[in-house]
């Protein structure tokens, strides 16, 4: 780039032509005319005598060294594409489609001996009736061997995406001295169904079922699927 700025300097300050014309209508370098030997350059249908005193260029000289120049710098730089970028159609949205699956939320951690199920099952229902998702009542104890693993269960890829359509209470028990009117108020009998128990209740609050058949207090054995499939039925 810095050669082909030069070079149109040195034209712009090329003398004018003086020195008559051959046979084709133009010098030839090394040609003799009245002046003397001529050095000469033809651009753009300009003759340019170097014997002669400065003169201003032609506007067409100009010209012919800017397109010169602007021939320069597309080979110097970068070329530059003369195709538009792409934009979206009009009314289209670039913002992603939101999903249409339900929002999880957090599971439990554990069986909090501090909280309040009462105000926690009041609190899931009431999210229940806006989203029409069911609400899992989940009884048991940290020092229940079940009871943990069912909580890794809950968490494992075939039951997370089950799991993520219900509200999820858990209720600690402690050494089936704690919460027990809750378990009866809902028709789960501790002693038949052991820990973990389960108790599904609808968007409305209605028992949908229960695990007094103790299929769950042996969670151990259990397989994702087997949970998967349970909570699959009853949401």
């Amino acid at each position: 780039m810095p050669k082909v700025e030069a070079l149109c300097d040195e034209l712009a300050l090329m003398p004018a032509p003086s020195a008559p014309a051959s046979r084709s209508g133009f010098l030839r370098r090394g040609e003799r005319g009245s002046t003397g030997v001529v050095g000469s350059v033809f651009l753009g249908g300009s003759l340019i005598d170097r014997s002669s005193p400065p003169m201003r260029v032609k506007p067409f000289l100009v010209l012919a060294c800017g397109l010169f120049v602007l021939a320069g710098c597309g080979d110097a730089g970068s070329p530059v594409s003369a195709t538009p970028a792409a934009t979206p159609a009009d009314g289209a949205s670039t913002a992603p489609s939101p999903s249409r699956s339900a929002s999880s939320e957090p599971l439990p951690d554990g069986y909090d001996p501090t909280r309040n199920p009462k105000a926690d099952i009041v609190a899931a229902l009431k999210k229940a009736k806006l989203d029409g998702r069911p609400v899992l009542l989940d009884f048991g104890a940290d020092w229940c061997p079940d009871c943990v693993v069912l909580g890794r269960t809950f968490r494992t890829k075939t039951v997370r995406p089950v799991i993520a359509g219900y509200h999820v209470v858990s209720i600690d028990v402690g050494q089936f001295d704690r919460n027990l009117g809750v378990a009866r108020k809902y028709g789960l009998d501790l002693q038949r169904s052991g820990i973990p128990g389960l108790v599904v209740l609808s968007s409305s609050g209605k028992v949908k079922t229960r695990t007094n058949d103790g299929s769950f207090a042996s969670a151990r054995t259990m397989k994702p699927a087997q949970v998967a499939a349970f909570l699959k039925r009853w949401r």
